[in-house]
């Protein structure tokens, strides 16, 4: 009664005494429990503890814990009262079967029945309580929001959105995140139910600023599209990720710390991203390149409106052009040797070869295409390519790169002049056909009624079709002989052609396709093999088309495929007008038929494996199947009583005027590079390929290793070192064209014109280069690289057009040796601004084995040049001034003879060209336009020319206008 009354820890040690000798145990195991968890004195607790473990004995317990702890314990009836709390203790007699019952606020009740009290033991109760919950499902338009409960700086509960479990009742949310205004929101939780809170957070927002020294770059905030530069942006306030980017220049990320309702202001440099794809066939920064590269944007290809890409070339650095009457040349770095076809370089159309199967022919004017509207670059590689394409990536690689994938439907129209009266039109049209797919296609045509020449001089037609007739002094007849031909005016309206392009391109996600036709008919006034001059009788006529097909699958980052064919063609014909041989005869007309047909399918496939970001490895195999490879020429006589052949090709093949030289043949390739990047600052590129050329007497596969060296000693320094081989696999032409004609008068013999060379070795050059790279700011670099080839077993066309002396190809044995040094600087396209200023230096020379020079000196190889290129606008994009100035030394001509009666040789003039150009666009219906004048000063110069030709040294293009207008809708 005292106990109940008054509470305290004295009297229950004596109730639990009392009980303990009234021998009622289990009641005193009960009140000494409840003493010892109350007496705070450490002194009596041993007398506690003492007394439990006396009777311990004498009962059995029964241990009640629960999860969470606290519980109220009820020991068969709640109306008996709870015994306390948990964990807890409890005695009872021996030998007996008792229902705990738990009770715990919050928590679901519970029960364990049938628990059993030994006498002497302890029996343990665990529980494990069930929460009484609901939940909170917390769901926003904001993502990433902070949530705490009943307590607003107590720690997060959840980010929304999200779920929680509360007890029932009243509950307070507390919401925050950055950027936004806090929030405070209560909810009524119910038991065993779902309750949605919705919020809704008002952002803190500043003003952004964003400008960059590009107009119109696309502005992203956090990964969202907000605007163009220059751009003012209400953003919301916190860090804020923006991101700057602008096709052709690389992008620039850059957080911005926005304070609300203050404005904060950013100015972004953008850096021209200029990416190549033909120095390693996948696309990568110039910077990065293994080899010395310069790119034509798009922005100058349309500002000097240049009609051709060997227009596009001139002013390159190392790099300068012969247009010889027939097809204009480039050479890289001194070689451009007369009578090469320009088979030394290498054309490719994203990539894909374009160069002729017959004599390796490059293409760079009107025999590639109508104009340059599809084209959106032109990539020029310099050095060896061999380690890449095989054959003809000899001195560099020239890769037109076209449009990409449209996004946007339009049709195009346009047209234009240029050259001698050079008329042309195209149109076009671009479709998308859904994410990373569209066709684009374009047809062009072009005329040009030629121009006037103006020749002096002599033309003896039997120095290379028939041996002169014996006589007291062959080699020089009288002026009067009817056998020998003065030329003294004007060739009028001359050098005319037509030509027609077709052109597009299919994307698929990973598929593509590309097509390609190309035909020129053109007449040539050069007098080529002896042709009459003055007249436009002779023509060429080159076609030129592919169709390929390629799948390029990426499996992740670490592995990407290229699989690619394409079936291709190429046909040339001629017709060749000679002087009259045998008046006397009644013979007064000659002229011979030439025709070349081919077609071939080319396979690659193509595997790049990346195992780590570090390395990459890529290796494949090619395969070309020419089934053609046909050549055929036919002279034909016309007299009194009509015309009729008489010569034939090929040698031996009788009186059968239809024979055909068939000469079908197989190249099959393979090549690995590695690619290893230990660092930022240092990537180590090297590989190389082996060919095979069933055309060769020799079919061991021929190698082209290649190494480079790309270091970045500091931010704005970029060192690349480069060495490697290339090769030149003689053309079929060079092989096996020869014919022969009929015995001259009062011979017996046939007369063995053109002779085949099937014995010729491939072309050789070994390349070292360094060249470093100096930014001075994000717009301007500056540039200097020397470099040094070694060319052997160049292939001539030689022969003395006498008789018993016919022409034919032969290696030479005099190697070229060419050391050289360029410098650039260059200040990139920046809102219609550029400018560059470049010196080329190259010295080529024969290599004599006695180590004198007995050779001539090497021709049409210019030791100096240097240009200056630039464009302002003048009023916005609708007015830009573009112009050029291209400075070249004298060449030496082609002649080559070592016979110390041989004439001198002598050089063309130097040139210094200066173009013009007005361009710009109006929004008004997309309209573009070009208005210029090209060698302003009409200074007149002339290149050399291969020794087949007439004219040795043909005159180059004097001032030519421009104008052009395109449109698109």
């Amino acid at each position: 009664m005292s106990n109940r009354l008054v509470p305290n820890r004295n009297v229950i040690f004596n109730i639990a005494r009392t009980y303990e000798a009234l021998g009622e145990y289990p009641d005193a195991f009960r009140y000494y429990v409840q003493a010892l968890e109350q007496e705070p004195n450490a002194a009596r607790r041993p007398a506690i503890e003492e007394a439990l473990a006396r009777i311990r004995p004498n009962v059995a317990v029964i241990k009640v814990t629960t999860d969470p702890p606290g519980a109220t314990v009820y020991i068969n009836r709640r109306d008996l009262g709870g015994r306390g709390n948990t964990p807890r203790l409890l005695g009872f007699p021996p030998n007996t079967k008792h229902k705990i019952i738990v009770d715990l606020e919050g928590y679901e009740p519970a029960e364990v029945e049938n628990v059993e009290a030994k006498l002497g033991e302890q029996t343990n109760v665990e529980v494990k309580l069930k929460r009484i919950i609901g939940t909170v499902r917390v769901v926003g338009e904001t993502a990433g929001t902070t949530v705490r409960v009943n307590d607003a700086s107590g720690p997060p509960a959840c980010t929304a959105p999200c779920d929680l479990t509360l007890p029932p009742g009243r509950h307070r949310l507390y919401l925050s995140q950055e950027g936004y205004q806090p929030s405070e929101q209560d909810v009524n939780v119910a038991a065993a139910s779902t309750v949605t809170a919705r919020y809704r957070l008002n952002p803190l927002t500043g003003s952004l600023v964003v400008n960059a020294d590009e107009r119109d770059a696309l502005v992203e905030v956090d990964g969202k599209p907000m605007g163009f530069t220059p751009a003012v942006l209400n953003v919301q306030s916190g860090q804020r990720r923006v991101r700057v980017s602008l096709r052709g220049f690389r992008p620039v990320e850059q957080v911005a710390t926005v304070v609300a309702s203050q404005q904060t202001r950013i100015d972004i440099s953008l850096r021209q991203l200029e990416e190549v794809e033909a120095a390693s066939r996948s696309t990568e920064a110039v910077e990065d390149a293994p080899g010395s590269v310069t790119i034509i944007p798009g922005q100058e290809l349309r500002a000097m409106g240049y009609p051709t890409v060997a227009e596009a070339l001139r002013g390159v650095r190392g790099v300068y052009t012969t247009y010889d009457g027939v097809y204009t040349f480039a050479g890289i770095r001194g070689i451009n040797l007369p009578g090469d076809f320009g088979n030394r370089m290498l054309t490719l159309l994203n990539g894909h070869s374009m160069n002729d199967s017959w004599v390796n022919l490059s293409y760079f004017d009107y025999l590639a295409r109508t104009d340059l509207e599809d084209v959106e670059r032109i990539e020029i590689v310099r050095g060896p390519g061999s380690v890449l394409y095989g054959t003809g990536a000899f001195s560099g690689v020239v890769n037109i790169v076209t449009k990409g994938r449209p996004t946007a439907s339009s049709v195009g129209f346009g047209v234009g002049t240029a050259d001698n009266s050079l008329i042309r039109g195209r149109a076009s049209f671009q479709l998308p056909l859904g994410r990373d797919s569209g066709v684009w296609a374009s047809v062009g045509a072009a005329r040009s009624l030629g121009r006037d020449y103006f020749f002096d001089g002599y033309q003896d037609h039997f120095t290379s079709s028939y041996p002169r007739p014996k006589g007291p002094d062959p080699d020089n007849p009288p002026a009067d002989d009817p056998l020998r031909y003065k030329f003294d005016g004007h060739s009028r309206n001359n050098d005319k052609f037509t030509v027609g392009t077709f052109q597009g391109r299919l994307w698929l996600k990973s598929f593509s396709a590309q097509w390609y036709l190309n035909s020129r008919d053109k007449t040539v006034p050069n007098g080529v093999a002896t042709t009459q001059l003055g007249v436009d009788k002779t023509y060429y006529k080159d076609t030129r088309g592919f169709l390929e097909l390629s799948l390029s699958p990426r499996f992740g980052d670490k592995l990407a495929t290229l699989t690619r064919a394409s079936i291709n063609m190429y046909q040339f014909r001629d017709r060749l007008w000679y002087y009259p041989p045998f008046i006397a005869d009644g013979l007064y007309q000659v002229y011979d038929k030439e025709a070349f047909d081919d077609v071939w399918l080319l396979a690659e496939q193509r595997v790049e494996f990346s195992p780590i970001p570090q390395l990459k490895i890529t290796a494949g195999a090619e395969a070309q199947l020419h089934f053609l490879a046909a050549q055929q020429g036919v002279d034909t006589a016309i007299d009194g009583t009509g015309q009729y052949d008489f010569v034939y090709l090929p040698l031996g093949a009788g009186d059968d005027t239809n024979a055909l030289d068939k000469h079908p043949y197989r190249i099959f390739a393979a090549y690995a590079l590695v690619d290893i990047t230990p660092s930022e600052r240092l990537r180590i590129s090297a590989g190389s390929r082996f060919d095979y050329y069933s055309t060769l007497e020799d079919a061991t596969p021929v190698p082209s290793p290649r190494i480079a060296l790309i270091v970045k000693p500091y931010e704005q320094g970029n060192l690349k070192i480069t060495g490697g081989r290339a090769f030149r696999a003689p053309s079929i032409q060079e092989l096996f064209y020869g014919y022969a004609l009929p015995p001259a008068p009062g011979e017996t013999e046939p007369h063995v014109t053109y002779r085949p060379s099937p014995d010729l070795r491939p072309e050789n050059v070994w390349s070292g280069e360094v060249e470093f790279t100096h930014r001075l700011s994000s717009t301007v670099s500056v540039l200097g690289a020397g470099y040094v080839n070694h060319l052997s077993n160049l292939i001539f066309q030689e022969g003395s057009n006498v008789e018993g002396d016919p022409t034919d190809y032969n290696n030479t044995d005099v190697p070229i040796l060419v050391v050289g040094g360029e410098a650039e600087l260059r200040r990139e396209w920046r809102q219609g601004w550029m400018a560059s200023l470049s010196y080329s230096y190259a010295k080529a020379r024969y290599l004599e084995d006695s180590g004198v020079n007995e050779r001539r000196e090497v021709p049409n190889s210019p030791e100096h040049m240097a240009s200056a290129r630039g464009a302002a606008p003048l009023f916005g994009k609708a007015v830009v001034l573009a112009s050029r100035l291209t400075v070249e030394a004298p060449r030496f001509d082609r002649n080559i003879s070592t016979a110390s009666s041989a004439p001198p040789q002598t050089k063309t003039e130097p040139a210094m060209i200066w173009d013009i150009v007005v361009s710009g666009q109006l929004d008004v219906g997309n309209l573009r336009y070009n208005v210029g004048v090209y060698n302003v000063a009409d200074w007149r110069w002339t290149a050399p020319t291969a020794a087949q030709y007439t004219i040795a040294k043909f005159p180059q293009s004097g001032r030519t206008f421009l104008a052009s207008l395109n449109m698109s809708l």
